[in-house]
């Protein structure tokens, strides 16, 4: 009993030492996006909604190149854990090879469908020239978007999930500072009775997405440098080693990131779909929406951190072919995130009002944005379920299942439910993120149902490993 003790209480201080990084890097993300939307909807609803409409297209490219991280992050832990070195600093290179071709195809086709996007999304007359130009702006960045999410996620499975933190931060306060200079007009300031000028571009969501695109080039740069010199055991030479792609690896990578880069294609073409039917009841509804989505974003942040954690671990417990392990940090990571998110979702409940409040003074906007919130609150310890079962299952290589479950949540409950209650039974706002409630319940449900039946450890090989 007391080994076995022990042994959780290892395996507890190795989760929580990989976490609490990722944990603090998504909720200081979060707050930062706070700051980055109450600094734009200080400006008006059209200025907050500019920003709402092009919210789901962005979630749809990250997600894809997110899912791109995970095909090169898996492999690089079974390479750590099986002890092969060699063959880590050999995936490190394709992931390489990855980020260039990714991220310039990024860039190529958001230039090109910035001006159709909004449009297509529903962006009203006054909001379709601010939504455009900030659209393009933000994607100019799209190649050092890229190395920070793919590379971000390669650093974590390697254990370093400290320098994500440190890059992530430093480049979220830089965005902050910017906004300050690029969002607002010149303007007075007053400090111990001496007046000056403050200067600024008075650029509005424009200069919001510019200083998001200069904050984003920073910390991709720096996450890429700092992933290709992870000391001696791992450090890369580009030059000396080149990019010849390995078909061997890539095919790894494409068999484990394609299901993963689907899933979130499909959650975020979902969530344009919404977009699209929350901007048909009216600027209000839509800037109310990207309020609520901002602020319920802090909620679930910490299972992402566990998440990342979870899939580094699992994985470098199936390199190693240590069954137990990967059992025990799996099953560990979805307790973490459940009752984390139960606490902050019980927060997001009582606090509805004001986070709002600190976003728009709008008395329309805060109200539905409260509301949402509120109802929210209760799927939060479910979707923790569905974000950290996926990344374990994901670390034993079950990266199917993931996308099926979104597929069926999203598609099959929330893109069906809500235009019944919106249309049929004429409700509001409220209408979608009811729906949404019910997709994260059940995807909880169902991620949580397929870890329990240790199918994933058939895939991965460790369904005769011996327990050690």
């Amino acid at each position: 009993m007391e080994g076995n003790q022990r042994v959780g209480r290892g395996r507890m201080g190795t989760m929580w030492r990989l976490s609490w990084p990722a944990i603090i890097e998504q909720v200081l993300a979060t707050m930062v996006s706070y700051v980055d939307t109450a600094m734009v909807g200080a400006l008006g609803a059209a200025a907050t909604a500019a920003v709402s409409v092009n919210a789901a297209s962005l979630w749809l490219i990250n997600g894809v190149l997110s899912g791109v991280g995970v095909g090169f992050s898996v492999l690089v832990s079974h390479a750590i854990g099986a002890g092969d070195d060699s063959r880590a600093r050999a995936v490190i290179r394709q992931a390489v090879l990855g980020t260039l071709v990714c991220g310039c195809a990024a860039l190529l086709l958001y230039q090109l469908l910035a001006g159709f996007i909004p449009l297509w999304l529903g962006a009203e007359p006054d909001v379709y020239p601010q939504a455009v130009a900030y659209l393009r702006c933000y994607t100019a960045a799209m190649p050092f978007t890229a190395a920070g999410l793919i590379f971000s996620a390669v650093l974590r499975c390697m254990g370093n999930s400290k320098a994500p933190l440190l890059f992530n931060t430093m480049a979220n306060v830089l965005n902050i500072i910017l906004n300050f200079f690029f969002i607002y007009p010149t303007r007075r300031g007053d400090f111990l009775g001496m007046r000056f000028a403050i200067p600024g571009a008075g650029m509005g969501a424009t200069g919001a997405a510019i200083a998001s695109a200069i904050a984003l080039t920073v910390s991709g740069a720096a996450i890429f440098w700092c992933a290709l010199r992870q000391g001696d055991r791992f450090r890369v030479s580009l030059r000396a080693e080149g990019l010849r792609p390995d078909r061997a690896i890539l095919r790894q990578a494409v068999r484990l990131g394609l299901p993963s880069a689907a899933e979130r294609a499909a959650v975020n073409l979902g969530q344009i779909a919404m977009t699209a039917l929350v901007a048909s009841l009216g600027t209000v509804a839509l800037a109310a929406n990207q309020i609520a989505t901002t602020a319920e974003g802090l909620c679930y942040m910490p299972a992402y951190g566990i998440s990342y954690a979870a899939t580094a671990l699992v994985g470098q417990s199936v390199g190693a072919q240590n069954r137990e392990d990967a059992e025990g940090y799996g099953t560990l990571s979805g307790r973490l995130g459940f009752f984390l998110c139960l606490g902050t979702g019980a927060l997001l409940f009582l606090l509805a009002r004001p986070l709002a409040t600190l976003f728009n003074s709008d008395p329309a906007v805060v109200d539905q944005a409260a509301l949402v919130l509120r109802i929210v609150s209760v799927a939060e310890p479910f979707f923790a379920l569905s974000i950290v079962f996926t990344g374990a299952l994901r670390g034993g290589q079950d990266v199917r299942f993931p996308m099926a479950a979104s597929l069926i949540c999203m598609w099959g409950v929330r893109i069906v439910l809500a235009p019944i209650l919106v249309f049929v039974f004429r409700m509001g706002l409220e209408a979608v993120w009811i729906a949404m409630s019910a997709d994260l319940v059940l995807r909880g449900i169902l991620c949580t149902v397929r870890w329990r039946s240790g199918k994933w450890r058939r895939m991965c090989g460790l369904e005769t490993a011996a327990v050690k």
